[in-house]
């Protein structure tokens, strides 16, 4: 700390160091959201397997030949519509509302998201 201005003395490193430094940090900076995504990613493969797999198939390959909605289809922004489906149900999809949590139902769509937007 400078002890005139009461600054950080940065200014006490040489450049490249300084960057150096930054760069470091900013590295490491979105790799714990990454990790959260991958972890609750694998979390809803797990669930997906127990709960939707016997419709949508595994891996999301859907093989019904149409008689059950193929979620790959599903974009980003129909997320409120998967919410929807799953806690309410529709067509001949059973509602989960009882059944799955909202945590455990985000996971299914971060693993749909991290399986299709590959």
């Amino acid at each position: 700390m400078d002890r005139a201005t009461g600054s950080p003395c940065l200014s006490r490193w040489p450049p490249p160091v300084v960057a150096a430094m930054l760069l470091a940090l900013a590295a490491f900076g979105p790799a714990a959201p990454a990790a959260t995504e991958t972890a609750t990613a694998e979390v809803g493969a797990t669930i997906y397997g127990n709960y939707c797999a016997a419709c949508h198939g595994d891996g999301l390959r859907n093989t019904t030949g149409g008689a059950t909605f193929d979620l790959r289809r599903l974009r980003p922004e129909d997320r409120e519509r998967f919410v929807t489906a799953v806690l309410n149900g529709k067509n001949q999809m059973p509602p989960w509302r009882n059944a799955l949590d909202m945590k455990q139902i985000e996971a299914i769509w971060s693993y749909l998201r991290a399986t299709v937007d590959r």
